[in-house]
């Protein structure tokens, strides 16, 4: 795992302090970390929303639901450099996942919970009044929504955000995992022994297909292997409410971070994203892409079949971060809400921004 890119604190900043977070909400009571540095007066907040793979406060999957999802810590490495910066800032175990009470919850439960991390956040006294959002992959969805609910960030970053249907970004993903199914047996064979859930989808694709567009509740096949059944209901909310039409509701500087070879959300998405932000009205908006980086921007192989065989077994996970990660982000939002209060690390020899002709963005 990479060390903080962003560098080190102002001289003379306090050290770090943490607090324990207990949110209540219905039902529930979500356990969280809050992070600022000590003796310090009310610092600007952020607020860490995880994505599908994130459950836990540190970025990580829950290993009870998760046990081929290998850790990263991603939200620890970023919550890290974002207090060393001058934030305070919260993460939280998903309701049911890690500390936090309860069962897993529905799209509606995640975002009424996201709603309640922000008013916690919002009511501390170690937080000023403004307050940041951070969502990764469904995170960023999940911030949207918070947006569309009454939620007011004073700046959004959404990394990994998907813009095109669920239906499409199941369809990105399953092709894959058939198309490595179809080579023959020996790849089946190891699909079924390293990536179970990749071989499941594979097996269901052609029958998941004809399942999504007629709207049904569940999905199954008989395999070789024995009978594949897929509950779908979990994904109503998300098709009731595309992705494509919640990136309106952002009207504060945002920034849009995506890796170059992301194979769980196509970094075309990120290019759609920026056009729905600017035909809403929202022209404070960034785009960064970071080449040789994945869905949570690590870094990748250069063997087009190895990216592939790691996002299928989800070795992805055990590489190092992308080297402009977290910085990239701590970097925005210092110069959106700390203005020439801290100083930004410079970028690592050999990377420099490329501008994207017509987007507001770079590639790095």
């Amino acid at each position: 795992m990479s060390q903080l890119s962003h560098g080190p604190a102002p001289a003379g900043a306090a050290p770090a302090s943490s607090i324990e977070a207990r949110i209540p909400v219905h039902g529930a009571v979500l356990a969280g970390t809050l992070t600022r540095r000590s003796e310090a007066g009310p610092l600007p907040g952020v607020l860490l929303l995880g994505g599908t793979f994130s459950e836990l406060r540190d970025g990580d999957a829950d290993p009870r639901h998760r046990p081929d999802v290998p850790p990263h810590g991603m939200y620890r490495l970023l919550a890290e450099s974002l207090t060393a910066a001058g934030f305070a800032v919260l993460r939280f175990d998903r309701r049911g996942c890690g500390q936090s009470s309860g069962s897993r919850p529905d799209r509606a439960t995640e975002i009424e919970d996201g709603l309640a991390a922000w008013r916690w956040l919002a009511e501390e006294t170690a937080t000023s009044s403004a307050i940041a959002m951070v969502g990764e992959s469904a995170g960023a969805y999940v911030l949207c929504r918070m947006a569309a609910a009454g939620a007011t960030p004073a700046a959004a970053v959404l990394q990994g955000a998907l813009y095109r249907s669920i239906p499409g970004l199941i369809r990105f993903n399953a092709e894959r995992a058939r198309s490595w199914w179809e080579r023959g047996p020996a790849e089946r064979a190891w699909l079924w022994a390293k990536a179970r859930r990749e071989y499941e989808s594979a097996t269901l694709w052609p029958a998941l297909a004809a399942a999504l567009e007629a709207g049904d509740r569940s999905v199954a096949v008989n395999d070789e292997r024995g009978r594949i059944e897929h509950d779908l209901t979990d994904l109503a909310f998300d098709i009731a409410n595309p992705p494509a039409d919640q990136f309106r509701y952002l009207r504060c500087p945002t920034l849009v971070v995506h890796g170059a070879d992301d194979l769980n959300v196509p970094v075309e998405d990120s290019f759609e994203t920026i056009r729905a932000l600017w035909e809403a009205g929202n022209r404070d908006v960034e785009l960064r892409i970071l080449a040789r980086a994945d869905h949570s921007l690590q870094q990748t192989p250069e063997d087009g079949d190895g990216r592939v065989r790691e996002r299928l077994s989800m070795a992805s996970f055990r590489r190092p971060f992308h080297a402009l990660y977290p910085s990239v982000v701590t970097d925005f939002l210092v110069h959106r809400l700390l203005p020439r209060s801290v100083p930004t690390a410079p970028e690592p020899a050999g990377e420099r921004d490329r501008r994207l002709p017509g987007l507001p963005g770079s590639l790095a």
